[in-house]
């Protein structure tokens, strides 16, 4: 109530501190800081307050926009105050995680929030810690999320800042799937330099075609399907790649030779 006293009637911008004590804490120096604000009066306990001027805020005060200089203590306090808010619009904002991260389960989408607020917190420690200390401009959101993709993917060299791979070993490819019951190989053995992902495969007898789980069991013992390709003709065949792509033997080789070509699955007008 001293302060509150002390404080009333002070012009804007006035500042004091006085020593402070609590007998819990007998060896911890405390300092009661007090600051006439632009609409209240703000009353700090902390172990280093100062009156010294460190930055400056314009506030209004009666309608007139001022500039008021701030203790060091105060600045570092508006500056955390919003910290919460900050970090939201910067998870939640443009190119948010958790608006591309939509799983079903529930669990998944408690992990898209705690990588969606690693990332911005690592932005924000990032511009912080070096941008300010080396005067490099901060770096926006799109920016940085690039940058993090590219360094989780690569190494990055911090002398030139340029990424390389440092394991030019291949990758472990993955365990060729074998097929279900009610298909076999076209052929039985593998042609000279035939990619094993795109072999030609073919119904057996009394089984229809892929629907998403197996291969049916059916009345007839032949089953004809339409080619998914350009010509339209009757077949029984269909690609290893996509066990639900029917393609004639003729078209298959076309298959063959696009996704050769262009590194993908599609053929004619699929």
């Amino acid at each position: 109530m001293n302060v509150v006293r002390h404080m009333e009637g002070k012009a804007v911008e006035y500042q004091t501190a006085r020593k402070a004590s609590n007998p819990k804490y007998p060896n911890c120096p405390l300092w009661l800081a007090a600051m006439a604000d632009s609409k209240h009066t703000s009353i700090m306990v902390n172990t280093w307050a100062t009156t010294h001027k460190y930055a400056e805020r314009k506030r209004r005060v009666g309608g007139t926009l001022v500039t008021i200089d701030y203790a060091e203590y105060l600045h570092w306090y508006y500056f955390g105050c919003h910290a919460v808010d900050d970090n939201n619009n910067n998870r939640q904002g443009h190119l948010s995680f958790e608006e591309t991260f939509t799983p079903d389960r529930w669990d998944l989408r408690q992990l898209g929030f705690i990588i969606a607020v690693s990332q911005v917190n690592s932005m924000l420690a990032y511009n912080y810690f070096r941008c300010t200390t080396t005067s490099e401009p901060m770096l926006d959101k799109a920016t940085f999320t690039r940058e993090l993709a590219s360094a989780l993917i690569y190494d990055a060299d911090e002398d030139n800042n340029e990424y390389e791979v440092v394991d030019n070993r291949s990758r472990q490819k993955r365990a060729v799937r074998q097929l279900r019951k009610g298909v076999v190989f076209a052929l039985k053995e593998l042609k000279t330099n035939e990619d094993p992902s795109h072999r030609l495969c073919r119904l057996d007898r009394h089984h229809g075609k892929w629907n998403g789980q197996e291969f049916p069991k059916v009345t007839s013992k032949y089953t004809r399907c339409r080619c998914k390709a350009k010509c339209g003709r009757e077949c029984r065949t269909f690609c290893f790649c996509n066990w639900s792509l029917m393609l004639c033997p003729s078209c298959h080789g076309e298959h063959v030779k696009i996704v050769n070509t262009k590194d993908d699955c599609k053929i004619g007008a699929l």
